[in-house]
């Protein structure tokens, strides 16, 4: 559908056209109306507009200085002028700036509706049609097109205002080419990106949009660096990433589950260089991070201030390098103990986590203590004083906070259970719940199940 926009300072003028012109049968809707330019510019920020229709003569912003700015700013829009008869000067100088059409508002009373949208609607298509034949011949002969990314994924973010350069193309919401770029031209700021596609030449429009949808989807995620403001990319570097069968998303998620990361900078620059050679697709990436979050949640919330929070996406991956460098931060402040060395932490952190995937096993201080490397007795004096607990009263917290969530969560049997958080006796397991929540596991899930919303 063609997206309408009317201008007119006159209320009586608007009600009127949205009402009696029937704007779907010629494939068009009216999303929007305005009584000046200014009001016009402030709604295209935030809605898509393809067609403006405008009256010449309104106070704040007339019509012609309207189609200026709408000229300057979105080139793509084309525009029918709304004029009275004695306007003739205005329609000239209204024509020159490029509206495809006029209408006097005395035409609206003799013509019948149908027939001026038919007009409109066939001067439209022609208009495009003809600026698709002639990108189409001049795409095939150039050799690069500049290509503007916005960084926002909301088309409703007023960081979308910009004025972009004439004979700018929108290829897709927030994404632009041209084929010139002049010395005056936009220089892209914290909210958008420039980046000159190479090697093009002999590449038709289809092929030539693919290619910049291709890009935008995949290596730009992890190419874009802000500190550059036009960034160079040749047709043989734009390849589709992250394959299915180019990663192992369990091993990658086991590494940074792993506490090395947290205390040791050399392995934790080693890992996100990784990370990024993987190039997972941004979405992947997201959600196996969602995953990550949830888990070192669980597995340092007992000694975070705050939860550690992930963004719901990211523009690119600078900005996802500086979350988690923040959720390292966050870690290692709350683990930090000036008494002990960093290879002290980082051993008691490596047993924390242990801890927590082997639940099921039963396993003492004395043994965890021999698997990173400590004498029983230095390693629960250091697991004391950095966890802020015993081991046993460490290690029977998060075996009842997992039995917790399998009794929520799962239907399970309490033997089953039992076993899964290190018990093999039933009975024992369900003592020692009792004695740590206050009921039997059976009556905690039979509460919870009650209280569940619906």
């Amino acid at each position: 559908m063609i997206k309408v926009l009317i201008v007119d300072d006159e209320k009586i003028v608007r009600k009127g056209l949205v009402s009696f012109m029937p704007w779907q049968q010629f494939g068009m809707v009216v999303v929007g109306e305005a009584n000046n330019g200014e009001n016009a510019l402030q709604f295209m920020k935030t809605n898509k507009v393809d067609l403006l229709l405008t009256d010449l003569s309104m106070p704040v912003m007339s019509g012609i200085e309207l189609m200026r700015e709408v000229s300057k700013r979105y080139p793509h829009i084309q525009i029918v002028v709304l004029t009275l008869h004695q306007d003739f000067e205005y329609v000239q100088e209204a024509l020159r700036l490029g509206a495809i059409d006029y209408i006097a508002k005395t035409q609206l009373e003799k013509e019948q509706f149908e027939d001026v949208l038919s007009r409109i609607s066939s001067l439209f298509d022609k208009k495009k049609s003809k600026e698709l034949v002639n990108h189409r011949n001049e795409i095939s002969q150039v050799d690069e097109l500049f290509v503007m990314y916005t960084l926002s994924q909301q088309s409703d973010d007023p960081k979308w205002d910009i004025s972009l350069p004439k004979g700018a193309v929108e290829v897709d919401i927030g994404v632009w080419y041209w084929t010139y770029l002049p010395p005056e031209a936009f220089t892209p700021g914290p909210n958008y990106a420039l980046i000159c596609f190479r090697d093009l030449k002999g590449l038709d429009h289809e092929a030539v949009v693919q290619l910049i949808r291709v890009y935008r989807r995949n290596g730009f995620f992890y190419d874009y660096d802000p500190a550059q403001p036009l960034q160079t990319i040749h047709k043989g570097a734009i390849n589709k990433v992250g394959k299915e069968d180019g990663y192992d998303l369990n091993e990658i998620k086991q590494k940074w589950l792993s506490p090395d990361w947290i205390y040791e900078d050399q392995i934790f620059d080693q890992m996100h260089q990784e990370l990024k050679a993987v190039k997972l697709p941004p979405i992947r990436l997201t959600r196996l991070f969602f995953s990550l979050t949830d888990e070192w949640n669980r597995l340092y919330g007992k000694i975070l201030e705050d939860s550690i929070v992930i963004e719901d996406s990211f523009a690119y991956y600078s900005q996802f390098e500086a979350w988690i460098r923040s959720a390292r931060d966050a870690i290692r402040q709350a683990n930090i103990k000036p008494q002990y060395s960093i290879e002290i932490q980082n051993s008691i952190a490596k047993a924390t986590n242990m801890a927590q995937q082997m639940l099921n096993q039963s396993l003492t201080a004395g043994e965890m203590a021999m698997m990173v490397n400590m004498s029983s007795s230095y390693f629960s004096q250091c697991f004391k004083q950095i966890v802020g607990k015993t081991y046993t009263d460490y290690l029977r917290d998060i075996r009842m906070d997992r039995a917790k969530d399998y009794l929520i969560n799962t239907t399970k049997t309490i033997q089953w259970i039992a076993e899964q958080v290190g018990y093999n006796d039933e009975k024992y397991f369900s003592r020692l719940f009792r004695e740590h929540v206050g009921i039997l596991p059976s009556d905690y899930r039979q509460t919870n199940i009650q209280d569940r919303p619906k």
